[in-house]
């Protein structure tokens, strides 16, 4: 049953956390960049001079020498004309013409007649100049002409028949292509002499940026095919949409020119867009005036646009680059040409979720398992596996959707880690905290080995590391010895104080207890003890193979603890800074104590006197700097020695009954 209920519970940790993912809208915009970094900034896979399409601009030098926009249509009407005549694959506009030209000598007089009933004469214009629109529409009858139409989602209270030019075949049942719910088209007269017809609006993904085109458009159980494909229909009249497959996942098929070109379901394509350096382009103004080669467009399928400031409809291609949109039909041409197209299948983004929660899942129950490594492993080598695996089917023309198998994934993993890593840290910290009671309970116990064997000594440990813990905190808050002192030293210190007469182990009884004052040769043997000890110390430091804090500040303390300021200490005779301060702070510590504690060979001394002749030793015994400390800490001082007298007469009397 527990184990039922744990694997219960992996089960909603995980389905909770992916619905996190799901309902927080991130996925798309995840994905989104997943795609642009796999995809990274496409290198155009032609030059300008092997390029199959090109771009006439309507740049600032065309509107500089031609006038400001918009122009009578006899000048693209000469600029249609000029192209025809090297015999292009197919011509295109990518500019909308829903309203009669009102630059037309026809239009201008019937503003005036409407307006200001005013009539114009025009018998003195030739009669091939009074319309510009019968002109350009003339134009355009003279060779596969492409103009672009306007599909908007919301339908209009006019409902316009689509054109028989923009028909690519009935709209096939249960499709998931996008309906449009009105057609905004070119003045009829255009219209009707154009060739062909494709829509030019493009929908932006959720984050402003151009990446997928639709091929096709439903509107009025009909498809309607985008700008590309109705130029590459001018040259290829036989494209079409293939019979779909009858798998839900299944792309849609188009065969343009022999290949077959694939989109999802929804008939969109993933469209490569490159630099407008990439394409060959020319100014509409140079052709207009002859200053390009006569068979410049010969062969070519050539796409009219704005790509001055303000005219042209703009794109934020993936590298944050604005692209004008005659250069995005362009890129698709190429791609659709030269066969590089992406698409996104439907189920894609399905399918890489539902991974990343079956992945989870065995991630989560690695976890729990305690097997962190393979957990590790597993992580890695699912987001290495996926991004390969991603890049090596984009190579091959399909993006799978990385981003909604590894936000999720990676959501999950990070939030498992930081739990787990917390539950450690906290477990981690208690095993340490009890390790370091156990451990100052042991070297406490160490010490008291030695100092048992003195009855007179008792609590002289416990009070000798809360002194040196005093003093020690009062230098940091004063600032000084900022590199020498810590909080996490001072806890050492704390620790390792008792340690400092550990050497008494070596010192004979009759000597260590001795009531009297010893002889000289007993007072060496005395004095060996702090060699003894800090031998004990330095042979637990080379057991321990490496060096540890601990241990080194606790054989500086048993070792130098009895030198002092002015060099007549021992064992070495240090002076100054050449004492460690550890044993500097022990010093005072372990003077003062002797001072205020009863010892078999003298008595007590009240506060006040100890306190005087600490002082008197300033510069001499003591570094002044902990003198000065001292000074501020004396009633902490006292406050710590009388807690401690009565504890140490029971622990004198238990130790005296014991001996007994």
């Amino acid at each position: 049953m527990r184990i039922l209920a744990r694997y219960g519970l992996i089960l909603a940790l995980v389905i909770v956390l992916h619905g996190l993912c799901r309902i927080s809208g991130a996925l798309p915009f995840f994905d989104f960049r997943c795609y642009d970094l796999l995809a990274g900034r496409p290198e155009a896979p032609f030059t300008p001079d092997s390029a199959i399409t090109l771009v006439v601009e309507i740049d600032e030098e065309s509107l500089q020498r031609l006038g400001q926009w918009p122009w009578p249509r006899l000048l693209l009407a000469k600029t249609v004309e000029l192209l025809l005549q090297q015999r292009p694959a197919a011509v295109g506009l990518d500019i909308f013409f829903p309203e009669a030209d009102r630059t037309s000598p026809v239009q201008i007089a019937r503003f005036y007649r409407q307006l200001l009933g005013l009539q114009v004469p025009l018998e003195s214009f030739p009669p091939a100049l009074i319309d510009h629109d019968r002109i350009f529409a003339a134009a355009l009858a003279r060779g596969p002409t492409v103009l672009p139409l306007f599909l908007q989602h919301q339908p209009t209270a006019e409902d316009r028949p689509l054109p028989d030019s923009a028909r690519f075949g009935p709209l096939p049942p249960d499709s998931k292509v996008p309906q449009a719910g009105a057609l905004l088209i070119n003045t009829p007269i255009l219209q009707q002499a154009a060739t062909g017809s494709g829509y030019i609006n493009a929908a932006l993904d959720r984050d402003g940026v151009f990446r997928r085109q639709p091929l096709v458009i439903g509107y009025d159980g009909q498809l309607v095919p985008g700008l590309a494909l109705a130029l590459l229909r001018q040259i290829d009249p036989a494209a079409r949409l293939l019979p779909s497959a009858p798998e839900s996942w299944a792309p849609l098929c188009f065969d343009v020119l022999g290949r077959t070109v694939h989109t999802n379901q929804r008939g969109e394509t993933l469209t490569r867009l490159y630099p407008a350096t990439a394409f060959r382009r020319v100014s509409l103004a140079r052709l207009l005036s002859g200053e390009v080669p006569a068979d410049l467009a010969s062969g070519k399928i050539v796409l009219i646009g704005a790509t001055a400031a303000g005219l042209f409809d703009q794109y934020i291609t993936p590298a944050g680059e604005v692209l004008p949109g005659v250069f995005v039909h362009a890129a698709l041409l190429e791609n659709l040409l030269r066969g590089v197209s992406l698409y996104q299948p439907d189920s894609a983004p399905q399918l890489a979720f539902g991974l990343s929660l079956m992945l989870s899942l065995v991630l989560v129950w690695l976890v729990l398992q305690h097997r962190y490594l393979l957990s590790w492993i597993t992580y890695l080598g699912g987001v290495c596996g996926a991004v390969l695996f991603a890049w090596l089917l984009l190579r091959q023309g399909v993006y799978v959707a990385l981003g909604y198998f590894l936000l999720p994934f990676s959501f999950l993993f990070f939030l498992v880690s930081l739990f787990f890593a917390v539950l450690h840290y906290v477990e981690r910290k208690r095993f340490l905290e009890d390790l370091g009671a156990a451990h100052s309970a042991t070297i406490d116990s160490m010490t008291m080995v030695a100092e048992s064997r003195d009855i007179e000594t008792g609590c002289h440990i416990q009070r000798t590391k809360e002194y040196v813990r005093l003093l020690a905190k009062q230098l940091l808050c004063q600032g000084l010895f900022p590199r020498q002192l810590s909080p996490h030293v001072i806890d050492l210190l704390f620790r390792a104080a008792p340690l400092h007469d550990i050497g008494k182990v070596g010192i004979p009884d009759e000597i260590l207890r001795k009531p009297a004052r010893l002889t000289d040769a007993e007072t060496a043997i005395m004095r060996s003890h702090v060699t003894i000890g800090y031998r004990v110390i330095q042979n637990a430091i080379n057991s321990y193979n490496k060096t540890n804090e601990f241990l080194s500040i606790a054989a500086n303390i048993a070792y130098s603890h009895h030198e002092k300021w002015d060099g007549s200490g021992y064992p070495q005779g240090l002076r100054g800074e050449q004492i460690p301060l550890e044993a500097r702070l022990m010093a005072l510590a372990d003077v003062y104590d002797a001072l205020t504690s009863r010892r078999c060979y003298k008595d007590i001394f009240p506060f006040e006197e100890a306190e005087e002749l600490i002082l008197a030793e300033r510069d001499r015994h003591f570094d002044p700097r902990i003198v000065d400390a001292f000074a501020l800490l004396r009633p902490a001082f006292r406050e710590v020695a009388c807690r401690y007298r009565a504890s140490e007469q029971e622990q004198r009397l238990a130790a005296r009954a014991q001996l007994a």
